[in-house]
């Protein structure tokens, strides 16, 4: 199953056609290796349009809640997974029991019970050989990958604390149509998926992930507990059941305690950043300050130099294409091209691990509580479509 290598071209079939999987299947297209050959979308409009872009075939696009099983049935060599990520499970599960390859975008679950359908399905690729990236592409960033090098050889000492954020105006400021413009409910959640939680899984899950992911990586572990609180400032004339801003403590085995805040209220002071002060040095991030041209290490500031030079500075500034190199990756692991641990690509188990990570933070912000990992992970509480629903 290790993609057509006959003629080094990858068949991929894409799930979930809208913005973010538009810009994903452009660059495994770019590559020179891979090719969209079947599209499948809740919406016909939004099929259309892919399979226009990407020249597929009239049989080859598919329609209506199901069309994922039509895509992962078909003669492709990989999936390109990129709805509303409440669907993630089930097409990730249905993927690997196809045996293709998987891409998928993050988060990989809204819910306890898809964390634990997607870590299954991921331990079932790696016996299959079967390559799977994750979205979360700072993890193929040189500079994120540099910083981190340092870290593990103690340039930065022992991590004393750590800070995430991504906070934001609000998104999607121009709503997608009213109830009455929807034949139904579901059409109508769906079109505004990023706005409920059995969709979307709340902004902290399916946005701030990505920063809540970084401590993780550099950590080398998952946090043991949350606490926190979370709220909704911006009613949004009643659209959706999600909140609007989270603030976050989370407590790692060694005991460093990590802030992360999450907003996306108008008005508010942008920051999309990570920060990990060290007793020798402090990775820091802004993205900014040029996408990952902010990634830096600081030095300790003395009375004798009270403005050290960077223990490390990326000075690539734009240059460095973690979404390419996030697309490139998948491809020659698919292809077999691939080295070390790039030969069979598997992201499953970091990829659940921050998308539980950012589940745990929600849940202990929505019950206002301290809530442990071991608890959470065997509570197995599904979020479920409900007609209506309002924020708590």
């Amino acid at each position: 199953v290790r993609g057509t290598t006959a003629n080094s071209m990858v068949e991929i079939g894409w799930v979930g056609n809208g913005g973010q999987g538009s810009r994903d299947a452009q660059l495994l297209e770019v590559t020179g290796m891979a090719k969209i050959v079947s599209v499948g979308d809740y919406f016909q409009t939004q099929a259309d349009k892919a399979a226009a872009r990407h020249k597929v075939e009239a049989n080859r696009v598919h329609v209506g809640i199901d069309a994922y099983k039509a895509v992962i049935g078909s003669k492709v060599d990989a999936v390109l997974l990129t709805t509303p990520p409440g669907f993630r499970p089930e097409h990730f599960k249905a993927a690997v029991a196809a045996k293709k390859h998987v891409f998928a975008e993050k988060p990989l679950a809204v819910d306890v019970p898809g964390c634990h359908i997607v870590m299954e399905a991921g331990e079932k690729a790696k016996m299959e050989n079967l390559s799977v990236v994750v979205g979360l592409q700072r993890h193929y960033s040189k500079a994120y990958r540099a910083a981190k090098k340092m870290f593990d050889e103690g340039g930065m000492g022992s991590a004393v604390m750590a800070h995430s954020a991504w906070d934001q105006g609000k998104i999607w400021p121009d709503r997608r149509g009213k109830r009455a413009d929807w034949k139904s409910q579901m059409d109508y959640e769906v079109q505004h998926w990023y706005f409920f939680k059995w969709l979307c899984g709340d902004h902290i899950v399916e946005q701030n992930i990505h920063n809540i992911d970084v401590i993780n990586w550099f950590m080398g572990s998952t946090p043991v507990r949350a606490n926190g609180t979370s709220g909704v400032f911006d009613k949004r004339d009643g659209l959706g059941d999600i909140h609007d801003h989270f603030a976050i403590t989370y407590e790692y085995s060694n005991g460093v305690l990590s802030q992360n805040s999450c907003v996306q209220v108008d008005g508010v002071r942008g920051d999309v950043s990570e920060t990990i002060r060290g007793t020798k040095g402090t990775f820091t991030t802004s993205a900014g300050k040029g996408g990952t041209g902010g990634v830096r290490i600081e030095g300790v500031p003395t009375r004798k130099e009270p403005n050290p030079a960077p223990l490390y500075q990326y000075t690539g500034g734009n240059d460095d294409k973690h979404y390419d190199q996030e697309a490139a990756t998948f491809v020659a692991s698919v292809l077999g091209k691939g080295e070390g641990e790039d030969k069979y690509r598997n992201d499953t188990k970091y990829g659940v691990e921050s998308t539980f990570t950012a589940i745990l933070g929600r849940e202990a912000a929505y019950r206002k509580t301290t809530l442990t990992w071991a608890e959470l992970w065997n509570e197995n509480k599904k979020i479920t479509f409900k007609p209506e629903p309002k924020a708590d």
